[in-house]
């Protein structure tokens, strides 16, 4: 089916609407200005790839009784990534992946590996652990930020996601598990992460749906709003998203992107509308945005405020 060059341009706008409508579509208007403004006290480089420190010390031997390394340490880079990861590369390449080091350590038939993901940011692995994490389980002796269970931990601290498995043909103890995590994060440095997951409404927020968008990989999950780079994230934008349940018995998907400047987020608007998925159909065109239904026939909303696009999908009732 081609493409259309615009926004569903056989599809005239409602030219009125109700009281009721307006007023609503008022308090829209302020909320997405006043989000526009708090997201642009917030922003400045979020993400922004950092200057480089040095690599955090892979652990030796002695992080428990009895364990050694088997084998050598292994790096990849770049797009080395691919033969070690099979099929899951591209999200780590989207969100800034530098490097990462595998060690695996021997105690008899046990086994943990770790693997070290080294991103270009705080904000780049926040990313794939809130990808990676499920339903977030945290371990509490283990020193940042995780989600574990028996044969396997995954942790983040600063530009760091990390993994220890413990997979051999007699399991590790849970606390050898962690003794390992901890030895490596003794050397890792806890920087902040800057992300516009901050600019997300509180009200309705579902606890644990945060995710950052960076491109179409971690996007596709969620929604398709057409092929390629469609929001013009250009692996340098980070957006927010997270699911709604509000008091009022609606449902959505909310994707707050705060480009660089007011162009961009034109720009990116533009760009969307002219490569829209062709089964979204537009429903209203305004001119901060437009309304949409998908195939579902569930509707949803794009709204530009300054720098912001402000997105909202997959609407229904729960």
């Amino acid at each position: 089916m081609p493409r259309s060059s615009g926004w569903g341009s056989s599809i005239r706008p409602r030219s009125s609407m109700s009281g009721s409508d307006a007023r609503r579509r008022n308090r829209g208007a302020a909320g997405i200005a006043a989000l526009a403004a708090l997201v642009g006290c917030l922003s400045g480089a979020f993400g922004a790839p950092q200057k480089a420190a040095a690599p955090a010390a892979i652990p030796d031997a002695g992080f428990a009784s009895g364990w050694a390394r088997s084998g050598p340490l292994r790096t990849f880079t770049g797009q080395d990534l691919f033969n070690q990861i099979d099929g899951g590369a591209e999200l780590f390449l989207e969100f800034g992946f530098v490097r990462l080091r595998l060690q695996a350590y021997a105690r008899g038939r046990a086994e943990l590996t770790l693997d070290a993901y080294e991103m270009e940011s705080p904000a780049s692995a926040l990313g794939i652990y809130l990808m990676k994490m499920g339903r977030e389980t945290p371990f509490p002796e283990i020193a940042a930020r995780n989600s574990s269970e028996e044969v396997q931990l995954t942790i983040l601290k600063g530009r760091y996601f990390v993994q220890v498995d413990n997979l051999g043909e007699e399991p590790a103890s849970r606390a050898e598990a962690a003794a390992l995590a901890n030895a490596f994060l003794a050397g890792v440095e806890d920087e902040p992460a800057e992300t516009p997951l901050r600019a997300l409404p509180a009200e309705g927020l579902a606890p644990g749906s945060e995710r950052l968008i960076r491109g179409p990989y971690g996007l596709q999950p969620y929604f398709t709003f057409g092929e390629g780079d469609i929001l013009s994230l250009g692996g340098r934008t980070f957006g927010a998203l997270a699911q709604y349940r509000m008091p009022d018995g609606t449902a959505f998907t909310r994707l707050i992107v705060p480009y660089p400047d007011a162009a961009a987020a034109a720009a990116a608007l533009t760009h969307l509308g002219a490569n829209l998925d062709p089964y979204l159909k537009v429903t209203g065109e305004r001119p901060d945005g437009f309304d949409f239904v998908d195939h579902q026939s569930k509707p949803g909303r794009v709204a530009l405020a300054g720098a912001v696009l402000d997105i909202r999908f997959n609407c229904g009732r729960y």
